[in-house]
């Protein structure tokens, strides 16, 4: 089995790519929703209520696919015996992982639902990772990279926080520019998010 920093790192490389691949494609973020929420404050007092309302609806599918992973988990918990642990857990990852080929699949398919089913696919997938590598946040920078600075700042470079930290903003950083050359490379066109569903489910199914 892989280390839980090839994981961290395996989903911030997917996580960097699909960052660039949203980003370019629909000049916004499927994966996060931290400049929604800002956006929709902004456009509430601006009063630009169908503005407002779009991000709402980004900001709910992804609430809805993190409160649907999490009733996944837990009811593959409830359903578990003593000496099954295992199993239970491998089947909450199963069923995660096929919903997320379906849904990703789908995206690629339906324009005017996309970006709802992409941001319910990374709730599903974000959070469920980062509880199982102990609440490791692999696809987003800010934690890490203060991580890094209070670690630099208190000369602790061997930390092992600082390698966990500096391998996850490495990971997202070089799937990003791999997703930007696989633009240029595959065009507009190529189901990135039916390829991208395909690998996530891939990697869930190893946790």
């Amino acid at each position: 089995s892989l280390s839980p920093l090839a994981f961290a790192s395996i989903f911030g490389f997917l996580g960097g790519w699909s960052h660039t691949i949203c980003n370019k494609k629909f000049d916004l973020y499927t994966a996060m929703v931290s400049g929604h929420i800002v956006n929709m404050s902004i456009f509430l007092a601006e009063k630009q209520w169908k503005e407002a309302l779009w991000r709402m609806s980004i900001i709910g599918s992804y609430f809805g696919g993190v409160a649907s992973a999490r009733s996944i988990e837990l009811k593959c918990e409830r359903s578990k015996t003593v000496d099954n642990n295992a199993s239970a857990t491998n089947r909450h990852f199963k069923i995660i992982a096929a919903l997320v080929v379906v849904i990703f699949a789908i995206a690629d398919k339906l324009e005017k639902t996309k970006i709802a089913l992409l941001t319910f696919g990374y709730g599903l997938v974000y959070p469920s990772v980062s509880a199982s590598l102990g609440g490791t946040i692999t696809h987003l920078l800010t934690g890490h990279t203060t991580n890094v600075a209070r670690l630099v700042g208190a000369n602790k470079m061997r930390h092992k926080g600082m390698k966990t930290s500096v391998c996850i903003l490495g990971s997202v950083i070089t799937g990003g520019v791999f997703g930007i050359n696989s633009l240029v490379v595959l065009g507009d066109d190529f189901p990135y998010f039916t390829l991208l569903g395909f690998l996530y489910a891939a990697v869930l199914l190893l946790l």
